[in-house]
């Protein structure tokens, strides 16, 4: 099939070192009819008899790879193709009119009544399906989606938000690490109805950088269980601002079966009982020890996680581990052939219909030798890539390094399609379809906004940190929240209807989901007042609520890492590396091992050609922390009004300490964060 000028160009990207398994197909019993058409029986042979000599891993007509393309196990990751392939069959323009002997009429019309019929059963399928509503907070930002929406939450309200207070404050025995900058202890989850040996009670879990677990009582934050995991093995490195060596990934609690699951430095995931921290599996291999990763999550027994930054000499990949079955085993899927590219983003990886989602941090994009960097990869559960979308830009957010890992994505439904919202530190804002993430060329995304922050071009207190969130109100509307550090663009801060006050540190940006000339967009609605700096909104029943981190107070930190290095993104004196309008500081192997550039590998120049550009002039510039707005060194929660931003209570110095993450839980009328002094709130209706 070389017609070109008929087939669309599609570019499968790096599926080639991928091996896809066979789609597995009932055979009926034994019968005199014919077995029924199917993919495997019907269409693979096709394919294999009269398309794959001109489509194929080393000639791809078309951009197609039907080599690869045979083995689908899903039509709906790929789906404009085969829509394509049976469009030009029908048409007769596949295969080519020069090609002979041409194939009978009948298999050629089997094979468009397969694709058709599996297509159309695709598009019933492949809506995300409903989870019932819960009062449970059982993983970061509440459910697989990382929406940040507590569906179930009907306790608050606009009316009596002004009542909100704190309940409690529980000082743990967590150690304040002046080596780990960002978390003592990981934000809150919470569960309801956990059958203890004193009876049902309602618990709140959080872990410490240092390998503990504690289950607290959430009525009234006395400890239940205690559980510590000490990790006796030596580090290749010792801790430093980028790689500090503490637990970091947010546990994930699998509540029918009563466990939450830990991951600790040493590499091990573990099972606790939810009751009483025991032992419901033995400790199982999953990461590098002294990796960095990021919040589990879990999906159809399978739990997910990233490592990033090339710590503990991993490379960075995406990892998932099945605890269905007795030999835990694991997989991977690598973005990069070292530390470039690992996703770092607070969400870890991201649930769809078809699989998992995540966005890539920068590094070289090649996907002919399996690089993916500044790219969303969505994967199967068992970690085959099946699509991606990479900016048409990413050698520019190369070189700024502005690179997708600093945020997670968000995935919902809205009319036909499932969107992955997604944001970094450029200050865009990119909505994908989940089924089909950036078209036929890989680059084409639905929509991509201007750009909504970072006039200064650092990647440093600017853009997107974290994740962002949605929510449907009582009217149907969809919204999308987005946590923008640095002030507002100047050229699109006007295009919000309503701003609540100048916005110096950040601020929470809230945005409609609108159709326009048949594709869907974002519509500036709001502006929260200035937040220092905007934690993970998350939303219930009318109210948005953030935490305003408090993280200045990480200044305290400078002068205190390794050779007196200055802490991420901190400025030093004017012309200086690091401070507005200096040259950009100039380093490689930044953190992790020297491991960033494999010489003699496959696509090991294009790595060096990314290190290059980021320390050329026009390259990276780190940004320094703004002032002389709502300043603050210690958290400050905020209920906000979901229609305008408007501010409706302030913690203002309850909280006596700073979140460097910003996350929050929230459940039955309490909402949970925790500090760097290894405490943990609660907040709720005075009595």
């Amino acid at each position: 099939m070389k017609n070109e000028g008929l087939m669309i160009r599609i570019g499968v990207p790096m599926l080639a070192f991928l091996a896809l398994p066979l789609l597995a197909q009932s055979l009926p019993p034994n019968s005199a009819a014919p077995p029924a058409p199917s993919f495997l029986r019907t269409v693979k042979p096709f394919l294999e008899e009269n398309c794959q000599s001109c489509h194929n891993v080393k000639v791809r007509s078309g951009g197609i790879n039907f080599e690869l393309l045979k083995y689908s196990t899903s039509l709906a990751q790929q789906a404009t193709i085969w829509e394509t392939t049976a469009y030009v069959l029908k048409m007769g323009q596949m295969p080519p009119e020069e090609v002979t002997p041409r194939p009978p009429k009948d298999q050629v019309d089997a094979v468009i009544a397969v694709l058709e019929r599996d297509l159309a059963k695709t598009k019933e399928t492949t809506t995300a399906k409903a989870v019932p509503p819960t009062r449970d907070w059982l993983t970061w930002q509440g459910d697989q989606e990382r929406t940040g929406w507590a569906k179930a939450e009907t306790t608050l309200s606009k009316e009596n938000i002004p009542k909100l207070g704190l309940l409690w404050k529980a000082q743990l025995d967590a150690v304040v690490s002046k080596g780990n900058p960002y978390a003592t202890l990981t934000d809150p989850l919470v569960v309801e109805n956990v059958p203890t040996k004193q009876g049902p009670k309602k618990l709140v879990f959080v872990a410490s950088a240092e390998n503990n677990v504690y289950a607290l009582e959430a009525d009234t934050g006395a400890p239940l269980w205690e559980r510590k995991f000490p990790n006796t093995l030596k580090p290749a490195q010792p801790p430093n601002g980028t790689c500090p060596g503490n637990l970091n990934a947010n546990p994930v609690i699998d509540k029918p079966n009563g466990i939450i699951y830990v991951l600790t430095t040493d590499g091990r995931l573990r099972g606790l009982g939810l009751a009483d921290g025991d032992d419901r599996m033995p400790p199982s291999d999953f990461v590098s020890p002294y990796s960095r990763n990021w919040s589990l999550n879990l999906i159809d027994g399978l739990v997910y996680t990233s490592s990033s930054r090339g710590c503990g000499g991993a490379i960075s990949r995406i990892t998932a581990i099945d605890v269905t079955k007795p030999n835990h085993p694991v997989m991977n899927f690598y973005p990069s052939t070292g530390k470039a590219s690992g996703p770092w983003g607070r969400g870890g990886i991201i649930r769809t219909p078809e699989g998992v989602v995540a966005q890539t941090a920068d590094g070289a994009y090649d996907p002919a030798s399996g690089r993916f960097g500044n790219t969303f990869v969505s994967l199967t559960k068992d970690l085959r890539l099946t699509d991606s979308y990479t900016p048409a830009n990413w050698d520019y957010l190369n070189r700024k390094d502005f690179d997708l890992g600093s945020a997670s994505p968000t995935v919902f439904p809205f009319q036909k399609w499932t969107l992955v919202a997604g944001a970094a530190k450029e200050g865009v804002i990119y909505l994908l379809d989940a089924s089909d993430l950036g078209g036929m060329n890989h680059q084409t995304p639905l929509y991509i906004s201007p750009r909504y922050g970072n006039d200064a071009l650092t990647f440093g207190y600017n853009g997107v940190w974290g994740a962002l969130s949605t929510w449907v109100d009582a009217k149907g509307q969809r919204w999308v929240l987005v946590p923008m550090e640095g002030p507002p663009a100047k050229d699109t801060a006007g295009s919000f209807k309503t701003s609540n006050g100048p916005v110096v540190n950040g601020s929470i940006m809230a945005f409609q989901v609108k159709v326009e000339k048949g594709k869907p967009v974002l519509v500036p609605a709001w502006m929260s007042h200035d937040l220092d700096l905007p934690g993970m909104p998350i939303a219930a029943n009318g109210v948005i609520y953030v935490v305003a981190t408090g993280d200045r107070a990480r200044d305290a930190f400078r002068g205190q890492f390794p050779g007196g290095q200055r802490p991420p993104g901190a400025a030093g004196p004017p012309g200086s590396p690091g401070a507005l309008g200096a040259p950009p500081r100039r380093f490689f192997g930044f953190g992790g091992p020297p491991n960033q550039v494999n010489v003699g590998e496959p696509g090991a120049e294009r790595d060096a050609a990314w290190l290059t550009s980021q320390n050329e002039p026009g390259g990276q510039v780190p940004g320094r922390r703004f002032s002389g707005g709502l300043d603050t060194t210690h958290a400050v929660l905020y209920a906000l009004d979901a229609e305008t931003g408007k501010e409706l209570y302030s913690s203002k110095d309850l909280i006596d300490s700073w979140n460097h993450y910003g996350g929050l839980a929230l459940s039955d009328g309490r909402l949970y964060l925790s500090s760097y002094d290894g405490r943990v709130y609660a907040f709720g209706l005075s009595k």
